[in-house]
């Protein structure tokens, strides 16, 4: 009787482990899975992980007591992924190789059988010492904070990324159908035969980049108007017309080099957007 009540006590605390073991491992592949988002993020090497190194060695330690002590865990194919890696630490490098094998993963397939023993046992809500939860809540707690730091790199990487294109150059041009063409994509409103528009344009090509003064005709309207009235924005406007004087005259310029238009501290975000939309041609963007 003895005997038999030792075995029925030994078997029961055999199985409170699965469900122990299964939290353990899945606190173990938050921790590689921060270090393959590491790579992902492009961590700066002398990012210090001392505190999810510690964590991880830790709760390792705690899983391989479970495992030498409960053959049911141990015996479980494939093996645990901390058994590849006994510490963080210098193992990025190793990490990524070997989960770059596509027969490996991050040690969701053997998690998965942990998992099948504390349903098989009807022990899937995990009963911890005080140890091992406070050991849980500080893995977790410096998890979280170190994905933080991930989470604040990566969105540094997609904002790089979504910048790190640039228009070369702004072309203008005009066809005998009155469309107004930017960069080949974008049309302003088109000028019909006759109208001032049409005037001012066909005046401007014949005299790309000298000041001059167009004649207009029999009309009210200034030059200002005509343009705005024709489509041209401002941010437009300082890049083909960037003098518009109803003394002076004006200068038309058919092509703004990217350059130029910095060198004329033109904010032209808007304007690049809405091109890059339209099929515009960029280039990538080059370092200061």
């Amino acid at each position: 009787m003895v005997t038999n009540l030792m075995e029925v006590t030994n078997q029961q605390a055999s199985e409170k482990d699965y469900a122990v073991a299964y939290a353990l491992n899945n606190c173990v592949l938050g921790m590689i899975a921060s270090i393959l988002m590491a790579k992902i993020v492009d961590k700066p090497e002398n990012t210090d992980i001392h505190e999810l190194n510690r964590a991880y060695v830790l709760v390792v330690d705690e899983l391989e007591k479970l495992y030498s002590q409960n053959p049911k865990l141990a015996a479980i194919k494939p093996a645990p992924i901390w058994k590849q890696f006994d510490v963080l630490k210098t193992a990025s490098w190793d990490i990524n190789e070997y989960l770059n094998d596509p027969d490996n993963d991050v040690g969701q397939a053997h998690n998965a059988r942990v998992e099948k023993l504390s349903i098989i046992a009807g022990k899937e809500v995990p009963e911890f010492t005080l140890e091992q939860k406070e050991l849980l809540e500080h893995a977790e707690s410096v998890r979280s904070k170190y994905g933080k730091l991930l989470d604040v790199l990566n969105k540094e990487r997609r904002a790089k990324k979504l910048n790190d294109w640039q228009i070369p150059n702004y072309s203008l041009i005009y066809k005998s159908d009155g469309t107004i063409l930017i960069n080949n994509v974008l049309k302003l409103k088109k000028a019909h035969a006759g109208s001032t528009t049409e005037r001012l344009l066909e005046q401007a090509l014949k005299k790309p980049d000298a000041l001059f003064k167009p004649d207009l005709g029999q009309t009210s309207r200034n030059i200002s108007t005509v343009l705005h009235g024709a489509g041209f924005t401002p941010t437009l406007r300082q890049l083909f017309f960037p003098t518009v004087s109803k003394s002076n005259g004006i200068v038309f310029r058919p092509m703004v080099t990217r350059e130029q238009a910095d060198a004329d501290n033109i904010d032209t975000a808007e304007l690049d957007l809405k091109l890059k939309e339209l099929g515009a041609v960029t280039e990538p963007k080059t370092s200061n």
